[in-house]
């Protein structure tokens, strides 16, 4: 069992602070309408990246954060998002426990943390992310032989529906796609169904805090993506033992 081996660890670990890396490069470029290849830059200076400084998380702490050439604050979203892919991979690896399906939903898992920045900065999902999160999730569900319809049915319609009588004023069109990828992710009717109320509490939780602490308005838009993100990440961890109770007659 993979699980069992720290060199299987310690691989999926690396790959995840690669990959890490590189989703920060998606993140930043593509909402800019950027092309994705080429050398990285300071965002501040624009001045081209050495080697040095290309080193997932070990750059940012050796730098103190700062740019070696301007010396002006780089933020530490680029660090934080290094080691969440690590963990997120890492953490594929115990759920899926064979390498295929390890690797195929730590890529979903990483693709999902890339949406939910990109749409916590932009309040925007690129259709390049959510497109590849559906392949990733498809890919994932043949590979466990689970690849339902009902979930993601039951998200694009949710999603759909809101999109066409509020005319796109309450969720955009990638919300639908992201709901599909997510259904597909999870498989069934009744674990996505679970996944769409804890998002609504996730977000609740969240929006009475900002009120609370006047960091957000009653007019203020909050993104949903990051919600969804993290009530898929809860159902993915903790589905099996949350499912029987709370929805057993959809089982």
């Amino acid at each position: 069992m993979v699980t069992a081996d720290r060199s299987w660890m310690m691989l999926f670990a690396v790959l995840g602070l690669t990959f890490g890396s590189f989703g920060m490069v998606l993140v930043s470029r593509l909402p800019a309408g950027q092309h994705i290849g080429g050398r990285s830059r300071c965002p501040r200076c624009k001045h081209m990246l050495g080697a040095v400084e290309l080193i997932p998380v070990l750059s940012y702490v050796l730098l103190a954060g700062k740019c070696r050439h301007c010396h002006r604050p780089i933020s530490c979203l680029y660090p934080c998002v290094e080691l969440l892919s690590a963990l997120l991979f890492v953490l594929a690896l115990f759920l899926a426990k064979s390498p295929l399906p390890s690797l195929l939903l730590a890529l979903s898992l990483w693709m999902l943390l890339l949406i939910a920045v990109m749409d916590l900065r932009t309040q925007t999902i690129h259709d390049a992310l959510n497109l590849s999160f559906i392949l990733f999730a498809v890919a994932y569900a043949v590979a466990i032989g689970r690849l339902e319809m009902g979930g993601p049915l039951l998200l694009v319609f949710f999603f759909g529906a809101q999109w066409l009588v509020s005319r796109g004023r309450w969720v955009g069109s990638g919300d639908i796609l992201l709901g599909a990828g997510i259904g597909v992710l999870l498989g069934g009717f009744g674990s996505s169904l679970l996944c769409l109320g804890l998002a609504y509490v996730i977000g609740a939780v969240v929006a009475v805090f900002l009120l609370l602490t006047k960091r957000a308005t009653r007019k203020s838009h909050i993104p949903f993506g990051p919600f969804l993100a993290a009530a898929t990440l809860l159902m993915i961890i903790f589905g099996d033992r949350m499912l029987p109770v709370i929805v057993p007659g959809l089982l």
